[in-house]
């Protein structure tokens, strides 16, 4: 007679286990997946109402924001007095501004200014480096667009660290680059910020 011996089909404990841990694996990773997807829905949301709520802005009317110094002359045509109220301001052409001052002002300010699309983002790592590192808050990250979007267009909360204001910053900064050449930019920048005593 021939004997046929049963078959032990039954799964080992281990083989149960390692399916069991690669189940809860896949279930976290699912988790950390949904999680991740509502915060970018969430911060997609506060962006959006960030930038509707920025006003309009034309980059065509910005000699119209910077109020100019009064100049008054006499019958013969020469210059008697400048008068102004808070801003003694001059604005200048890009092609009655030193080339030395331009290549002065984006080294120290925005060395990449000529190449970048806005913001330098090899600057805004290396200062979050450093914020983490460091302890301290991140700054310095400005670009000089980022900076003439802030003088013009955010002046009421160019002091505020809010995120809001930081969102408002970013999109008039994208439609600066977009609107203006860099030289309309740089000129735009040096007639706007403070050159001290009531100067600009």
């Amino acid at each position: 007679a021939v004997m046929h011996s049963e078959s032990n089909t039954a799964v080992p404990t281990s083989n149960k286990k390692k399916k069991k841990h690669r189940l809860n694996w896949k279930r976290f990773i699912l988790f950390l997946f949904c999680i991740f997807l509502l915060v970018c829905i969430a911060v997609g949301i506060y962006v959006g109402r960030a930038i509707s709520a920025a006003p309009d802005i034309d980059t065509s009317e910005i000699y119209s924001i910077l109020s100019e110094s009064t100049v008054i002359y006499d019958d013969e045509g020469n210059e008697i007095d400048t008068v102004f109220s808070e801003q003694n301001r001059t604005n200048v052409e890009y092609k009655d501004l030193p080339q030395d001052l331009i290549d002065a002002v984006v080294a120290l300010e925005d060395k990449t200014f000529w190449d970048h699309h806005g913001f330098n983002f090899i600057r805004i790592l290396g200062a979050i480096k450093e914020s983490i590192f460091g302890g301290g808050q991140v700054s310095g990250t400005s670009t000089i667009t980022q900076q003439l979007a802030r003088n013009l267009f955010l002046k009421d909360k160019q002091f505020d660290h809010d995120m809001t204001r930081k969102i408002q910053e970013a999109y008039y900064t994208i439609i600066l680059e977009k609107e203006l050449s860099k030289e309309e930019i740089i000129t735009a920048y040096l007639n706007t910020i403070y050159l001290g005593y009531g100067s600009y």
